[in-house]
């Protein structure tokens, strides 16, 4: 009787082990794979909402946050964070104040388009932008911007003369357009 114990405390250890080493994946509706889960969101631990994605982005990675309905980046655009040269957002070149980024090769923003009410949980695009690999901080000293992405999914120029950056210590990170992601990944998102 013993032996029949200790053999099923190994095989239920066992279990739980492949369990938890088991590599979880984000799907779009059609199951086309948008990237590898590095951790849920367990802000509320029985209701795992979002999860945290390592998004390829060239040869590296990026993280991106996937839940049901989007596909929104760790740094959310507003308040003079996602700001362009142009007075548009027009270009492929965008200056992200990224104060806290994550350790990855890698820093991305997603920059919604919609409604601004429901913007964050039903955007119409998302626009993928990231840095070139292992970048370093700058500071945009003498830079002028004359247009952010704002909160609400839009473009908002500065008025005249433009919105210089000043009296930051942390600096941001040149991104780059990459990708629409709602054009690529069809909407709901689920894990398994």
């Amino acid at each position: 009787m013993r032996h029949l114990w200790v053999l099923s405390s190994a095989v239920l250890a066992l279990l739980s082990f492949t369990a938890c080493g088991r590599v979880m994946y984000a799907y779009d509706a059609d199951s086309k794979t948008i990237g590898e889960i590095i951790r849920w969101d367990d802000r509320i631990p029985n209701y795992p909402l979002n999860g945290y994605v390592r998004y390829p982005v060239g040869a590296e990675y990026a993280a991106l946050v996937v839940s049901p309905l989007s596909i929104v980046g760790l740094h959310p655009p507003g308040s003079s964070t996602a700001l362009f040269t142009t007075p548009d957002c027009s270009g492929n070149t965008m200056f992200a104040m990224v104060y806290w980024p994550e350790l990855m090769k890698r820093y991305a923003m997603v920059l919604p388009v919609g409604d601004g009410g429901i913007v964050n949980i039903w955007p119409t695009q998302g626009w993928l932008w990231a840095t070139d690999p292992l970048p370093l901080p700058v500071n945009p000293a003498g830079t002028v911007f004359h247009s952010q992405w704002t909160e609400s999914g839009n473009c908002s120029p500065y008025p005249a003369p433009g919105y210089t950056v000043q009296g930051t210590s942390f600096g941001g990170y040149w991104m780059h357009r990459i990708e629409e992601l709602y054009g690529k990944f069809k909407r709901p998102y689920w894990s398994q």
